[in-house]
């Protein structure tokens, strides 16, 4: 249908004129070839009969007289008919009488045996005829004639000339058609292209050309006519189309600027909103922790000096009483119960992450190892323990006694979860936290850690449960089973060792608490015990500075006990105005926190300036950030944590006290004439590690006077960082450092270069043997730098000489 409507014209025309002749041509041929048909059938009819008729009056004597040879002689006589086929004459009782057959006509074609009621009967290309013989009106017989009937081939004939006629009419209707179509449709078709032309170039100046006067002529008189109206009308439009689409076009980007900055205004609004509420979270949960914070710090405070009390009394109690066997039970009991309340003090600070670390590079597969047999006991044997560790297990900056603490209290609350019995799970191995995982969790930066999991077949949590789980004191235990403190612990020590915990838990099917700390490319650093080593007291003045009055008097019992003369201040105020009234004092012995106007760093810098050579020690049950900044302890800053045992005390004291006569010694020696100038031709290269800085600064200069190249640092980490294996020939470390320890940093550094020489400086007597089985070369606080250099150069003569 629509490839009909888009035919030109001219086809068209050509079409209707086409079709139309075709139709009446064949309408008319089929109509002549129908009468033909039935103008042969009827001559044929009338002339086969017209025959009959004779015959049978001819017939009718020879019928009547039983003539046959006279009928067979006029029956014989139809072979000057060719289309006659047979012939037969008939009796009246229908029997044949004679019968007659065209010579080459077959056996089979030979008359019926008797007549037929039929007047006539069309047989294919056959016609038969049967008529009656009448004499008088009475019928004495019938005559038969079998003739040809070549209807199809008339029928063919007729065709021929009809396909002829028609192809005829066609190729005279197409002529006429053509010149028709030339004489109307030419006048169409150029106003078509012309309007072709003013739709594609829209020019309205083309006109039609006229070829005829009449209405053809006519329509494109009116057609050029439109054109020229409509060509007007169009300038017209364009200029009104012109200024309007250029109204438009301002609106539309009018309109378009205003829905991007729609959109950009609602995403920046919507991104804001999002931004502003994850911070509002943020702040909300860090004024959450630094609101819990500054409580767990204040009741840390308060109870570690609590416990200072009631601990340093029970040791000195016992001092009194070493032969009562009953009294040494309770006061072991009592002594027990005080380390547990430190312990939990502790655990206050640490889910405040406000407790001093000492993180190192540690092997947590070690850590785990080192604490199945603690694991085991801790959990009875019912609970099942198994640990898996991946290959090639990276090492991790974290303070490993703490990491133990939290991987005891996890086991611990895994084994009440699963009611005594079922299966611990401990898995370790390497991680990454990549920026998508980072950008959904708060706190987490995206990077590579060591991952530590903790799985149980317990009941588990549901997920109002989990929400909670790492809130202090929050906890789903009945009362007296559990403090709620662990989770909120193992939360605090992790985040403040700049690590991840998550907690993956459903009801019914036990928990796995996943944690995440930062992997360490340093190799691990094994942790050397300073509470172990003689205790020995002294006859030096110490100011003690307390506010807590029964605090006060316990550290001034301890330090009388061990031979000091104390003196004691309840503040700064008036700690200072006993430093300008005594003559003497060695140690200023100060708690960080204290009320007044002056604090204790500013007490200890006064200290310093009316006292040039005395020494300072802080004790404190809670830092803050004083002394103590990214959780470790400022470099030159003595501390002891509270609450203290005696020995820890005494041991600290006689530490900080050689700090303090070193300092003295180095400044004597600076003072003293320079030493040979022998000694400048063949100095050593010292790496020096000292956290006291007067102390590490007269060093550097005296060591640098003999002719040594001095590389000084305050602490084992710098240490670690500046050492390469071959730029230095031996280490000169303190043994107590704010970081690593001395042993530690000089055992790390002999595993770098094995032929190291190693200086061990300590305030608290003989240095310990080194752990890969070579001696450290030990030196007593205060020493003499001549001492030291002349300790450097025999030792590495006597290696020299070995060697050689």
């Amino acid at each position: 249908m629509f490839s009909s409507i888009r035919r030109s014209i001219s086809r068209k025309f050509m079409v209707a004129v086409m079709a139309t002749t075709f139709t009446a041509v064949f309408v008319s041929g089929l109509a002549n070839l129908a009468y033909d048909i039935n103008d042969f059938r009827t001559s044929v009819l009338e002339e086969l009969g017209a025959q009959a008729d004779i015959l049978s009056q001819v017939s009718t004597a020879a019928l009547e007289f039983e003539d046959r040879p006279s009928a067979e002689t006029t029956l014989g006589r139809l072979g000057a008919r060719p289309n006659v086929h047979a012939a037969a004459i008939y009796r009246a009782d229908g029997s044949l009488f004679v019968s007659y057959a065209a010579a080459g006509q077959p056996q089979a074609l030979s008359p019926p045996s008797r007549p037929s009621a039929a007047g006539h009967i069309i047989d294919g290309d056959k016609l038969h005829i049967f008529r009656p013989i009448l004499r008088a009106g009475e019928k004495v017989g019938t005559i038969y004639l079998r003739s040809a009937y070549p209807l199809d081939e008339r029928i063919e004939r007729g065709l021929k000339m009809f396909a002829a006629a028609l192809a005829v009419s066609l190729v005279v209707a197409a002529l006429a058609a053509g010149w028709l179509q030339r004489a109307v449709t030419m006048p169409v078709k150029a106003m078509t292209r012309a309007v072709r032309e003013l739709v594609k170039q829209r020019d309205f100046s083309q006109r039609v050309s006229k070829t005829t006067e009449d209405e053809t002529g006519m329509l494109v008189d009116a057609f050029n006519s439109m054109l020229s109206e409509i060509g007007r009308h169009a300038a017209r439009l364009e200029q009104s189309n012109a200024s309007l689409t250029h109204e438009i076009a301002q609106r539309a980007r009018i309109e378009q600027a205003l829905n991007e900055l729609n959109a950009s205004l609602e995403q920046r609004i919507a991104a804001r909103s999002l931004e502003l509420e994850k911070a509002n979270e943020q702040l909300h949960q860090s004024q959450k922790m630094e609101a819990i914070g500054q409580l767990t710090g204040g009741v840390a405070h308060d109870f570690n000096n609590v416990l200072q009390v009631v601990g340093g009394n029970l040791q000195l109690l016992g001092m009194t009483l070493p032969d009562d066997a009953a009294a040494q039970r309770r006061l072991e009991t009592a002594r027990f119960a005080t380390e547990r309340g430190a312990k939990l003090a502790s655990q206050l600070l640490s889910f405040a992450r406000r407790q001093p670390l000492q993180p190192t590079p540690t092997d947590l597969g070690r850590v785990l190892r080192d604490m199945d047999d603690m694991l085991r006991r801790a959990l009875g044997e019912s609970v099942e323990v198994e640990s898996a560790v991946s290959g090639g297990l990276w090492n991790t900056m974290v303070d490993p006694n703490q990491l133990e603490n939290v991987i005891l209290n996890l086991a611990i609350n895994a084994r009440d979860a699963m009611q005594g019995s079922g299966k611990l799970t401990l898995e370790l191995g390497n991680a990454m936290l990549d920026d998508h995982y980072a950008a959904r969790e708060p706190e987490v930066v995206a990077g590579q850690y060591v991952m530590l999991a903790i799985s149980d077949t317990g009941c588990g949590m549901p997920p109002e449960v989990v929400a909670r789980a790492f809130e202090p004191f929050f906890t789903t235990k009945r009362e007296g089973e559990g403090t709620g403190l662990g989770l909120s612990m193992a939360f605090g020590f992790v985040k403040q060792s700049s690590g991840h915990i998550k907690i993956y838990s459903e009801p019914d099917s036990g928990t796995t608490i996943k944690i995440y700390l930062p992997r360490s490319h340093q190799a691990e650093e094994q942790q050397f015990n300073m509470g172990v080593g003689e205790v020995v007291g002294g006859s030096e003045t110490v100011l003690v500075v307390e506010d807590d009055l029964a605090v006060q008097g316990t550290a001034v019992d301890m330090l009388t006990q061990l031979g000091y003369r104390v003196l004691r201040a309840d503040n700064g105020d008036a700690a200072v105005a006993i430093l300008h009234e005594q003559p003497r004092i060695d140690m200023l012995f100060t708690d960080v926190v204290m009320p007044g106007k002056v604090r204790s760093p500013e007490l200890a810098r006064i200290a310093r300036t009316v006292h040039p050579s005395i020494a300072v020690l802080y004790t404190s049950g809670y830092t803050r950030n004083a002394i103590v900044h990214g959780g470790r302890l400022d470099p030159g800053v003595e501390l002891i944590s509270k609450p203290y045992r005696a020995d820890d005390l005494a041991r600290k004291i006689r530490h900080v006290f050689a700090n303090a006569r070193q300092v003295e010694q180095l400044r004597h020696d600076r003072a003293q004439p320079a030493p040979p100038a022998s000694h400048t031709g063949d100095g050593l290269r010292l790496l020096v590690v000292e956290d006291d800085p007067d102390n590490r600064l007269l060093l550097q200069e005296l060591l640098g006077m003999l002719g040594h190249r001095v590389t000084a640092v305050a602490s084992g980490e710098d240490g670690l960082a500046a050492f390469q294996p071959g730029q230095f020939d031996a280490l000169v470390t303190d043994i107590q450092l704010p970081g690593i320890s001395g042993i530690v940093l000089a055992e790390t550094l002999r595993k770098m270069e094995p032929g190291l020489k190693v200086v061990v400086a300590s305030g608290a007597g003989q240095a310990p043997v080194a752990a890969s089985g070579k001696p450290y070369l030990s030196l007593a606080k205060p020493y003499q730098v001549e001492q030291m250099d002349a300790l450097l150069r025999g030792a590495l003569e006597r290696g020299a000489a070995a060697t050689a």
